[in-house]
């Protein structure tokens, strides 16, 4: 059955000298697209790095032609995120850089969802009111990170994979580390439970972050799948 989402994005510079970020989203009646990249700030062409990567996976037919015909929705991710590895690296090619970027994506298509990544950038689910964090930051103990889309040095560029379900009012976030390492889940939590829309709410995470003193680029987009969760029709809290 097809749905319409209603998803909104906020991205800001912020203290940085220049966007490093990329964000976009595509739906239709296969399903959702939706991507985040935060090109790492310490290699030129970053920015370009992370625009690459976001547009492959947004425009890979697989992930389209999976969500149609019922197949895997894991390797419709895994193809896209080597892909966008590639295009990373033709651009790197081309244009004269070394630039590297993270990658989080989320495809929801009818019932299901998936969710891949690769760097510190994350995916939240919120399902009756509860946030959950479905990714896990791959870092070091020194928080550097351990896997990112571009190198050639050998670093990883392997994308975890989760598949789950999709249920009437759940909320979706993909954030890049200016917004969640600045808000705590408590208050992710508040923005997205207080109903406004998924634009609005985009925009408040990412005002929130620069309020508390963020200097990295924030970015935010925000997924609303339609109804009620079945525990909010319930009256539970």
């Amino acid at each position: 059955m097809s749905r319409t989402y209603d998803v909104g994005s906020s991205s800001e510079q912020g203290r940085r000298d220049y966007q490093q970020d990329a964000v976009a989203h595509t739906q239709g009646p296969a399903g959702l697209v939706a991507a985040v990249a935060d090109g790492l700030g310490s290699y030129e062409g970053s920015d370009k790095a992370a625009q690459a990567a976001v547009r492959t996976v947004l425009g890979h037919a697989y992930l389209e032609q999976v969500a149609v015909v019922g197949g895997s929705l894991k390797r419709g991710l895994e193809s896209a995120v080597a892909q966008a590895h590639r295009d990373v690296r033709h651009e790197q090619r081309a244009s004269g850089h070394s630039g590297l970027t993270t990658l989080a994506l989320l495809v929801l298509a009818g019932g299901r969802a998936a969710v891949a990544h690769v760097g510190d950038s994350r995916v939240y689910r919120l399902r009756a009111e509860k946030l959950e964090q479905l990714t896990e930051d791959h870092r070091d103990s020194r928080h550097v990170l351990t896997r990112c889309l571009g190198s050639f040095r050998g670093v990883d560029y392997t994308p975890d994979v989760l598949e789950t379900d999709v249920r009437p009012g759940d909320v979706w976030l993909l954030s890049t580390d200016g917004v969640h390492e600045m808000l705590t889940p408590e208050q992710l939590a508040a923005v997205l439970t207080d109903g406004a829309d998924a634009q609005v709410a985009a925009r408040a995470l990412v005002e929130s972050a620069l309020a508390a003193g963020s200097r990295d680029n924030c970015t935010a987009l925000v997924v609303r799948v339609p109804g009620e969760a079945p525990e909010t029709k319930r009256g539970a809290a």
